[in-house]
């Protein structure tokens, strides 16, 4: 006889059916922070205390971007990453974030024109040298890329109007200061480096000048750093550009024609990034390969480029382009 519902044997029927769990609850919130620090920390990056910098309230303490370049047929390019970051000794002693950076497109879509520009630290206002050197500099290049190939650019004249512009804005800006290069340096001066990059095509060609201790670099497939200047402080045989920061110049530096592929990043840093780099074959390296092999998110970019490591404590910008697989 069959059971009822109300007899015993359709109460085991019902006990003995499969019974399906719960939905998992949904957390209100996901993830987590750690500082990041390669090797011995040190002791400053838990006792310094930043400082607000009374004569600049509107400059902030970290800046940063992430974004998607589309190319001329309005596909996605490249993905860039960038960030700028005050040092602890700049933090320790109230002193303003004296890196920059800036981003610009071409109104054709064909070039990504970038600069990172790191303000010598003797001068008082050389974080408005570095302002205006990364933001009117690639204004003017993006220009000039209207109706000049980047081979054809002409750089010894773009850098004097970088340096007439320094001098002539800090006229402008900073009482009692001159006409003479030399004497404007000693309030205000800027290390850079300029790149332009094609936004199409698979292997993509990268223009680059460097002015200073700034540096640009190839990433590559295998995480090694290929550097695109001679590495500050070692033997490396590539030609330097280095020169003295602008607006003085004290050589004529030479142009970088390199190139990125898809798998690859180019990378623009100031010396805050570079000298813990060295030659890329360290922990820096090691790290920075690791967590740049893929674009990470803008927020942790920005916690990367302020990793902490004994005596290091300038300010540190980075710009990070990964080019689209075609």
């Amino acid at each position: 006889m069959a059971g009822t519902p109300g007899s015993s044997l359709g109460a085991a029927a019902a006990a003995d059916a499969p019974r399906h769990a719960a939905a998992p609850e949904t957390p209100e919130w996901q993830g987590d922070f750690t500082p990041y620090a390669v090797g011995d920390p040190g002791r400053a990056v838990s006792r310094v205390r930043p400082a607000y910098v009374t004569a600049y309230p509107q400059r902030p303490d970290t800046i940063l971007d992430g974004i998607v370049v589309d190319g001329p047929d309005g596909v996605p390019s490249a993905t860039v990453r960038a960030a700028s970051v005050r040092g602890l000794s700049h933090r320790h002693y109230a002193r303003v974030r004296q890196d920059d950076y800036a981003l610009r497109v071409t109104a054709d879509g064909r070039y990504l024109v970038m600069c990172v520009a790191d303000g010598v630290s003797s001068g008082e206002h050389s974080h408005l040298a570095a302002w205006w050197a990364a933001h009117d500099g690639t204004d003017e290049l993006r220009r000039l890329l209207a109706h000049t190939r980047p081979d054809d650019l002409p750089w010894p004249s773009f850098l004097a109007w970088v340096a007439d512009l320094i001098v002539k804005q800090a006229g402008e800006h900073v009482d009692g200061v001159g006409s003479d290069p030399r004497e404007v340096a000693r309030h205000m001066a800027t290390a850079l480096t300029y790149a332009v990059m094609e936004l199409e095509g698979e292997e993509r060609a990268v223009h680059l000048m460097t002015v200073g201790d700034t540096s640009g670099w190839i990433l590559g497939h295998d995480g090694d750093w290929r550097p695109q200047q001679a590495v500050k402080n070692a033997d490396v045989d590539i030609h330097s550009s280095a020169v003295s920061a602008l607006p003085v110049l004290s050589a004529t530096p030479r142009p970088v024609r390199t190139s990125v592929a898809p798998g690859e990043a180019l990378v623009l840093m100031t010396d805050g990034i570079g000298d813990p780099l060295g030659n890329g074959s360290g922990a820096v390296g090691r790290f920075l390969a690791s967590s740049w092999g893929e674009p990470p998110a803008d927020l942790e970019f920005a916690a990367q480029v302020g990793f902490a490591r004994r005596s290091f404590d300038d300010d540190r910008t980075a710009v990070a382009i990964w080019p689209a697989h075609p």
